[in-house]
């Protein structure tokens, strides 16, 4: 079993700049505001851009952003294909970042040994009653990239309609510009907040959540 696996990121972590905080640890003085130091402080073996085939939408509200979050559905979606920036590091250090992308003491990330390509898995999260912790509880596998198994974090629920404040959506748009391509990051931002009124107005008023997929139930 390897030590190491793939973060791979669509939101703010998209700029190499503001994900390295999660990895080195910060104070207040930072531009993206203090986070806890990790176990290690080893930076990435090695990154990587590339398309993931699950829909990028924003949703919720952020404490740190002020507006709604980054979020890519859980159900494969091979037209609307996402951004993403792939970061080879430490199980620990992933561990880490779950937990405070989650606002939580710690995270048990065992289903990794587990999940098939295209599955997902709630984390175990102890919220404590707040309703803040917990926004990015879903494991999701994606395909292996080169040779190791790959991962990014979402919510497992469609939360309540939004919309990312500016600095949020500069950030995300600085960590764009940095990749290589011809993208249009404008237009690519613009569907994706487009797609959000969509996804969230479709589950408005729901408060069922959404079906748990283990690796024995299939793909969801």
């Amino acid at each position: 079993m390897s030590d190491q696996l793939w973060y791979v990121s669509y939101g703010s972590n998209l700029l190499r700049e503001r994900f390295f905080n999660y990895l080195t640890g910060s104070d207040d003085s930072s531009e993206f505001g203090a986070h806890p130091a990790p176990p290690s402080t080893a930076l990435p073996a090695a990154e990587k851009w590339l398309w993931i085939d699950h829909a990028l939408y924003f949703a919720g509200i952020s404490k740190r952003w002020t507006g709604s979050s980054a979020f890519v559905s859980t159900a494969v979606n091979s037209t609307s294909s996402s951004v993403a920036h792939g970061y080879l590091i430490d199980r620990d250090q992933f561990s880490h970042l779950a937990a405070v992308e989650n606002v939580v003491a710690s995270v048990d990330i065992e289903a990794v040994d587990t999940l098939a390509v295209g599955q997902w898995a709630r984390l175990p999260l102890d919220r404590q009653g707040e309703s803040f912790r917990g926004k990015y509880d879903s494991l999701l596998r994606l395909s292996d990239i080169d040779g190791r198994l790959a991962f990014t974090l979402t919510s497992s629920i469609v939360r309540e309609p939004g919309e990312p404040s500016s600095r949020y959506l500069s950030t995300i748009r600085r960590g764009l510009l940095s990749a290589s391509g011809d993208l249009n990051v404008d237009a690519y931002l613009q569907a994706a907040i487009e797609r959000s009124v969509k996804i969230t107005s479709a589950h408005r008023g729901s408060s069922s959540e959404a079906t748990r997929c283990s690796p024995t139930t299939g793909k969801q």
